[in-house]
């Protein structure tokens, strides 16, 4: 048993019992270029809308408003999310531009900052709950929100998902080095990230519990509050539909009977479709992140130089390009509904610009 599960982490076999790799070298390069050709540019512009974006939320003010406040702080993790993935991007100019052995030495020596990102990712992913959370209460309980959703109380939360997911990210990393060795595959030296002893027993659980229980709860609580929102703001704005019809006066109970049967507004349907879309995408971009847990778990040898590393080399970037998604698609989606947003923006870059340099050194 312990030998099989050595060959299934490893990728090495005995002749006799070799699988099938489950993607071709031909089917990975073209993955592998639809990949990265989308990757910087999502990146750059993942850290640019971010930056607007904490820009914007500081405008309409933090103090007291505990959304607010969460929203800055899920905009600055999705901006270092960003930036620490910048790196990673890059590789894919070396690649096509230098040596198999620098593009290696590219992605060894990008490990660190992506760490970082899948640390940033985490939480960004739990301060996502929390305004969810937030959200939901504001709908069903509009009255205790104030009281239950301080700015103290979201200082707290944010701080204790920070320094509960410091432990649970560099329980494995700490314990990972970069050495230099010669790879038959390649028929090179090449640069590559090598777990310790200590790694190589913590790594299971590690896995386990951050890129699968941990962001399954994430999921399923996001995805409670959304329909719980939802199904409440449809009843509240029918009920003040079918109240505001009674207060028509009787001359006009032709026009009374189609006011009780009439949709919900425009705006309501607007923000509704809006919370909806938030959040799927929000889901779609976490359940991308299983899978590299999820193909690590099932095929054998995902690593570098496993019989599956043609599968290592594209569900890595795929989950990279949709966390770039989700932190960079924010923006759009509160510029499109957000009047609040919109005016925010407005007062903060569109000002500035019509002003001349001569009034800028003024103020």
């Amino acid at each position: 048993m312990n030998k099989n599960l050595t060959n299934r982490q490893s990728g090495v076999f005995d002749h006799e019992t070799l699988p099938e790799p489950v993607m071709s070298d031909e089917i990975r390069v073209i993955l592998e270029e639809f990949v990265w050709s989308f990757m910087l540019p999502l990146n750059v512009l993942c850290v640019v809308t971010n930056i607007i974006n904490i820009r914007v939320f500081i405008m309409q003010g933090v103090q007291g408003d505990s959304t607010n406040m969460g929203f800055v702080c899920l905009s600055f993790c999705d901006l270092c999310g960003g930036a620490t993935n910048i790196p990673y991007s890059l590789c894919s100019i070396v690649k096509y531009t230098s040596s198999l052995s620098n593009y290696f030495e590219c992605i060894a020596y990008t490990i660190p900052p992506g760490y970082v990102h899948i640390f940033v990712h985490h939480i960004s992913a739990w301060i996502t709950v929390y305004i969810s959370l937030i959200r939901s209460i504001s709908v069903i309980f509009p009255l205790k929100v104030k009281l239950m959703f301080t700015p103290k109380i979201t200082i707290v939360v944010i701080a204790t998902i920070i320094f509960v997911f410091i432990p649970l990210q560099f329980m494995y990393s700490a314990f990972t080095y970069i050495v230099w060795g010669f790879v038959p595959e390649y028929n090179t030296t090449i640069a590559y990230v090598k777990n310790s002893q200590i790694a190589d027993t913590v790594f299971p659980y590690h896995q386990l519990l951050t890129t699968q229980i941990l962001p399954a709860f994430a999921v399923t609580i996001v995805s409670i509050n959304t329909a719980l929102m939802t199904k409440k703001l449809i009843e509240v704005k029918k009920w003040r539909l079918n109240n505001s019809s009674h207060s028509i006066t009787d001359d006009k109970e032709e026009n009374t009977n189609k006011r009780k049967n009439k949709p919900l507004a425009s705006k309501d349907i607007e923000l509704i479709k809006f919370i909806n879309a938030t959040t799927s995408i929000y889901l779609v971009c976490v359940l991308i992140g299983f899978m590299p847990s999820i193909a690590v778990m099932t095929f054998p040898g995902v690593s570098f130089n496993g019989i599956n590393k043609n599968l290592f080399y594209i569900i890595f970037p795929v989950r990279f390009l949709f966390d770039a998604v989700n932190g960079s698609i924010n923006f759009f989606m509160y510029i499109r509904v957000s009047s609040r947003f919109r005016e925010a923006f407005d007062k903060s870059f569109k000002s500035c610009s019509n002003q001349s340099p001569a009034e800028k050194r003024m103020q």
